[in-house]
């Protein structure tokens, strides 16, 4: 009897493991109830603690992340002189004039990206979730100030107001007005003379803290306290602590456990925070309440330990016989029975999922050559449509900065032209057709050509060239005007009159050819190498411009291999590109 138990517990898993965790159970349930007895008030008490003292030192780190990003504060505004430049200015003149100092210095810059106070500050503080707001104050005027909020649903709950009162000025706001808010300033100097010239005040929610202090689903209630140098309480977590020991805090040389009123309390804290100092305390009833939990847990624990057992065993025999099923199907299925099927069960388990799911794979085995050729046409085609999508907004924003520039300079004279044009330029992009006509294709360009012809007169000369024949041929939508707008980014020259700009089509053979060649700044050879290496590469990354390899791609994806665009060029001397497409095809209408 005896060899006959230990061979099936040695050739069966899980009589091994039934047996090997009820021993190990047994074993530590006994050995925990003779050592924890004696000491379990005490580790309770240091468990909770030490969950304090990380709590501390995860705030420590929260201050000293925020240290640095003000130390990169200041350390950027000094080092970039432009800034520092628009800064004064701003702490020294009205709104107003700012904005007109902000223009004129925009209008000036080569870039078409502004670098003042507002893009800097929106880049740096707009990636802190914490940030509510930020304001500059003037040292010297009192009424100049500036407030920039990045979070308005927050800052407007911070802001204490009394009977709906509003607040003529949000930038200079009294700090004890603002509420779950931690606020820092930062001193702006004169780099020459080293004379204050205003303030950077920075409002943080204190929303980042209640993550780190608040620990959900705890057994001990903990409070936490943030006081300023001067003893000020910048933030609470209070869980019932009276407001006469937490005045004490600041003041107070506390030991771990402290003795007030009758009653003990466990403090923890770290000091020297930058200028902060935090507290942790846990009253003992909190500690005595979690002791007589656990206590009684431990009474339980023998008698439900020894049912999980007896369970665990019931169970497991029935598990046992499904998981040589399972087994005996597999072999079936490396020797190549692929009509072998796992009787499934009507428990819903991880073993009825994995007979469901074996059952499933045999029988999408049969079809899986049709499905992979299926799924492969549908991949081509979600490739298709993937490719043809970043054309939109990537030649509506170009298309949008031009008409913004132009309205600028020259008042916005021919706005009402411009604007005609791009409405026409976005209701075609927008359409749901992916073949159009080639003469409705060309006429979209016009419309894009006209916008740059109004933005510099007398600068482009544009000729087209296509015969009647083939102005019905179907080509996908979007595909000249990339090339176009191309040419006009990188080959166009100001300060020229003579800039020309021609398209040519013609049939050959059984396709069509489509010629645009300019008389532009042409194309570095090692550069048109790179380009050509890129539009051809299916798997490399983009490049700054995503307008040939988007063509090429798309051309080729839907008509095969055989069609795309070539690219011709010759530094100073312009550049030829062609296209080639099928000529078959119904002709659109």
């Amino acid at each position: 009897m005896l060899m006959k138990f230990i061979k099936r517990i040695k050739h069966h898993i899980f009589n091994r493991l039934l047996l090997t965790s009820s021993l190990t159970i047994i074993a530590t349930v006994v050995v925990l109830i003779v050592v924890i007895s004696n000491y379990y008030s005490d580790l309770i008490i240091k468990r909770e603690m030490d969950l304090n003292i990380r709590t501390l030192e995860r705030v420590e780190d929260y201050f000293i992340n925020k240290e640095a990003d003000w130390n990169g504060i200041t350390r950027t505004l000094y080092e970039k002189g432009s800034l520092i430049d628009d800064i004064s200015y701003a702490l020294h003149n009205d709104y107003e004039d700012y904005l007109k100092y902000r223009l004129d210095k925009f209008t000036g810059h080569p870039s078409f990206i502004p670098s003042n106070i507002d893009t800097y500050f929106y880049g740096y503080f707009s990636q802190d979730d914490d940030i509510n707001a930020v304001s500059l104050l003037s040292e010297d005027f009192s009424d100049i100030s500036y407030l920039f909020i990045y979070n308005y649903g927050r800052w407007n709950q911070s802001i204490a107001k009394e009977n709906g009162e509003t607040i003529e000025n949000e930038s200079i706001i009294p700090e004890d007005r603002i509420e779950d808010t931690f606020i820092k300033h930062i001193a702006i100097n004169n780099p020459a003379t080293l004379q204050k010239m205003g303030e950077l005040v920075i409002y943080y929610s204190t929303e980042g803290l209640d993550k780190i202090v608040q620990r959900e689903n705890a057994e001990v209630k903990s409070s936490f306290f943030l006081f300023k140098e001067d003893g000020q309480l910048v933030y609470a977590n209070n869980q019932k602590i009276p407001e006469k020991f937490v005045e004490n805090l600041p003041n107070a040389n506390y030991d771990n456990q402290v003795k007030w009123q009758g009653d003990t309390y466990y403090v923890n804290s770290i000091k020297g925070i930058g200028q902060y100092t935090a507290f942790t305390v846990i009253p003992h009833k909190e500690m005595n309440k979690l002791t007589v939990v656990k206590g009684t847990m431990w009474l339980l624990i023998i008698p439900f330990i020894t049912i999980a057992i007896i369970l665990t065993y019931s169970f497991m025999r029935n598990y046992s016989a499904r998981i040589r099923r399972i087994d005996a199907s597999i072999q079936e299925v490396q020797k190549g029975n692929l009509a072998i099927r796992i009787p499934e069960s009507k428990k819903e388990d991880e073993l009825a999922t994995i007979a469901s799911s074996f059952n499933a794979m045999l029988d999408e085995l049969n079809e899986y050559i049709e499905r992979v050729y299926v799924l492969n046409l549908k991949q081509k085609q979600a490739e298709l449509k993937a490719l043809q999508s970043q054309i939109n907004p990537h030649f509506l924003f170009n298309t949008l900065e031009v008409i913004r520039m132009t309205a600028v300079v020259d008042g916005s004279k021919t706005s009402s032209k411009m604007i005609y044009h791009l409405s026409r330029l976005l209701r075609y992009s927008l359409e749901s057709k992916d073949m159009v006509p080639l003469q409705v294709e060309l006429e979209n360009v016009q419309q894009y050509l006209q916008l740059v012809q109004l933005q510099h007169p007398d600068k482009l000369t544009v000729l087209f060239d296509i015969p009647r024949e083939i102005e019905r041929t179907p080509i996908q939508k979007l595909v000249l005007q990339p090339i176009v707008e191309n040419y006009i980014v990188h080959g166009f020259q100001k300060d020229r009159k003579d800039n020309r700009l021609e398209i040519i089509a013609k049939q050959v053979t059984d396709h069509i050819q489509i010629v645009i060649q300019d008389n532009g700044k042409g194309i570095q050879e090692d550069r048109l190498n790179t380009i050509l290496e890129h539009i051809n590469d299916e798997e490399g990354e983009n490049m700054n411009s995503i307008g040939m390899k988007n063509v090429h791609q798309r051309l080729k994806l839907k008509h095969g291999k055989g069609y795309g665009l070539t690219i011709e060029s010759r530094e100073n001397q312009g550049t030829n590109i062609t296209l080639i497409i099928p000529r078959g095809g119904d002709e659109i209408v």
